[in-house]
């Protein structure tokens, strides 16, 4: 069979392809969705809106913010109350705006991506709407305080585009609305300086990037301790980045950094420097994975310190800067800590962290020009809290406690260890009540761009699959970042099959433990963790019992003409590549291109949708065509919204939450 005969179904504005999604996805809501779908989908939503949740809000000037939505209003209302009122408990909530306002205001479907407030006139925002939940988006000068548009503001049309604030009267654009404004990514390109009250034909230009880069971006550092810094970054590709300074005759001047680093604060004149290789400078190595603060004067590097070096366990996972502090999220062997360095009389050293409770750490919030840093904790079993944490006076607040929303008196997390093919090491997180006979489980894996995926509260999970006497697994497998930049590196390119290896391992793990049989085992990934769960069924049909794919990579030969494929060679490889490598490489791991026939694969559900403008559509389309052609059980749901990153209503999230679980229900229980 010639795979291309299914070439028809990448162009989504083809009516046979829309009315073959359609079809599909109908055929599934009617497989599927029936009363006790429906049912769990209610009982979602019921859980998703409660009053009680913890609302995660931005703080500015004693003021929080927040995206609601509910009944009311699907697609949510911008709202404020008082820091004061947020703390007691009592928030008196001010709307701001209705998102569903905005469909008439520019004509289309849109969803709130986000709001960027300015941040030294904070009640002054650009709102990011989503074209049906795409990442494509419109931008618009809003004023809070006066709940309107701000006439002939910094309004700008649909595009990928990236806007920052540089001070009230000015905004960094990197435009997106025209072909020659973009990489072959389809990102920008172009680095301009728009002032308020001038059109873009009088924006001054500040750097273009090469075609073949993948995007660039302009923000500027607010330092609290000392001038503000204008920053530019490059990237080349996914991991490679070149940054400018922008000086005072709006100059862009390289900064002599590596390529293989991020940039992440700038304080007290000192660059906040994340290695992701080594760096020699000088005499003095700098290890991979490390935290730099590297002085800085008029563009040239100075001395650097250490604030952060890795082990072998022991990586740095998330960072945040507040008027005196740096506090890091660090992962030892994928269990949260938090450690602070402060900066203060002009010289660094170790700070105290307040006691927290156990949990994994997220950093949500840290209001400008303070030592306060907001951050939720919570762990497989245990519902999120949410603690104000004050470095400067060693005090902890406890804000806000999640509503428990399942039963886990007598549920267990394990850590278990197992052997990849290659003889490394892989960890997994197993929940579930104890139990001596092997039980229905779902094991989610990402496994991809340094994405480290750790012990969250399970929730809606918990409450539909773990009470039922079901199991879940996370699979820390390579690709991801648990371990560090070299956890990640050890698996993309030609070595990225090491990802599905390890996701194997987990699996056969399972069943030598007698924690699940073959046919009790659902895999479950998004995005680049569709293409592993994809892959994993093409390569070991045998050892699986059903597979959900959500918004998946598939066509591993062709990925790089759509979308944003191009901006994934460095995770990926090229199939264009002249050397033959990488297209065999590619073509080993292209679940799309080894499905064969005469094999029975497990049951499958992918998911896709049309705004999806990141990963391809076909890429599920396609893989769906080719399943039902080998005559095999597999499913397709494809909503017009939600984009890549389901930004659509709570109502459709509930929804194909609810219908996922349903699925994985009917074909693991049997």
């Amino acid at each position: 069979m010639n795979c291309d005969a299914h070439s028809h179904l990448e162009d989504l504005n083809r009516p046979e392809t829309q009315q073959y999604a359609a079809c599909a996805h109908a055929q599934t809501l009617a497989q599927f969705e029936d009363q006790r779908t429906k049912d769990m989908a209610q009982d979602m939503l019921a859980q998703i809106q409660n009053e009680k949740q913890i609302p995660f809000c931005q703080e500015h000037r004693a003021r929080m913010y927040h995206i609601h939505q509910n009944a009311d209003y699907p697609k949510g209302v911008y709202r404020v109350c008082t820091a004061a009122s947020f703390r007691s408990g009592l928030p008196d909530w001010d709307i701001l705006f209705s998102v569903e306002a905005f469909d008439e205001v520019l004509q289309d479907d849109v969803y709130l991506n986000h709001v960027t407030h300015c941040t030294l006139h904070p009640t002054r925002t650009l709102l990011e709407f989503g074209s049906n939940g795409g990442d494509a988006a419109y931008t618009l000068e809003f004023d809070l305080a006066e709940k309107r548009l701000v006439d002939s503001g910094f309004h700008f049309p649909l595009g990928k585009n990236h806007i920052a604030w540089r001070d009230l009267d000015s905004v960094w654009v990197c435009p997106a609305w025209h072909e020659a404004q973009l990489t072959t990514s389809g990102y920008p390109r172009q680095v301009w300086l728009l002032e308020r009250g001038n059109s873009m034909d009088e924006a001054i230009p500040v750097l273009q990037a090469e075609i073949d880069d993948m995007f660039v971006a302009a923000c500027r550092y607010l330092d609290p301790q000392g001038k503000d810094l204008d920053v530019i970054e490059v990237a080349h590709d996914f991991y490679r980045k070149t940054y400018y300074w922008v000086d005072g005759d709006l100059q862009a001047q390289p900064l002599n950094l590596p390529e293989n680093c991020d940039l992440i604060g700038y304080l007290g004149g000192q660059l906040l420097v994340w290695l992701k290789s080594d760096w020699q400078r000088a005499n003095t190595r700098y290890a991979n994975g490390s935290l730099l603060a590297v002085k800085l004067s008029k563009g040239q590097l100075g001395a650097a310190q250490i604030l952060f070096e890795p082990t072998a366990a022991c990586i740095l996972e998330a960072v945040e800067t507040t008027r005196q502090f740096v506090v890091m999220h660090v992962l030892d062997n994928v269990q949260s800590q938090l450690r602070a360095q402060q900066f203060s009389q002009g010289a660094w050293q170790q700070a105290t962290v307040p006691a927290l409770p156990r949990g994994t750490i997220e950093l949500v919030d840290q209001p400008y020009g303070g030592d306060v840093v907001y951050v939720a904790i919570s762990d497989f079993s245990t519902p999120l809290t949410l603690l104000c944490v004050d470095f400067a006076q060693q005090d902890v607040a406890v804000l806000r406690k999640q509503p428990k929303q399942f039963d886990a008196k007598n549920m267990q997390t394990q850590q278990f260890w197992t052997q990849s093919t290659d003889g490394t090491s892989i960890p997994y997180f197993h929940v579930g009540t104890p139990s001596d006979a092997p039980k229905p489980t779902i094991v989610y894996v990402y496994g991809g761009f340094a994405v480290a995926e750790l012990p969250h509260y399970l929730g809606l999970m918990g409450r539909h699959w773990l009470s039922q006497g079901y199991a879940f697994v996370v699979a820390n497998v390579r690709g991801g970042g648990e371990f560090g930049p070299q956890w990640h590196q050890a698996a993309i390119g030609n070595n990225k099959h090491k990802t599905i290896e390890d996701l194997l391992s987990v699996v056969q793990d399972l069943q030598q433990r007698n924690l699940a049989t073959a046919t009790q085992i659902g895999l479950q990934g998004g995005s680049n963790g569709g293409l592993v769960v994809l892959a994993a069924m093409a390569q070991a049909p045998t050892q699986i019992g059903a597979v959900v794919a959500e918004m998946p990579l598939a066509d591993m030969l062709n990925y790089t003409k759509w979308s944003s494929g191009t901006s994934w060679i460095a995770e990926f490889g090229n199939p264009d590549d002249a050397d033959p490598t990488a297209t065999a490489s590619l073509q080993a791991l292209s679940p799309y291109h080894n499905l064969q026939e005469d094999v029975t694969y497990p049951k499958t559900l992918l998911t896709t949708s049309f705004s999806d403008d990141r990963v391809h559509p076909a890429h599920a389309l396609k893989t769906h065509a080719r399943l039902q052609e080998l005559k095999q059980a597999a499913w397709l749901l494809c909503p017009e919204d939600g984009g890549h990153s389901g930004n659509g209503t709570q109502d459709q999230l509930a929804e194909e939450t609810a219908l996922v679980l349903r699925f994985f229900e009917q074909q693991l229980s049997q």
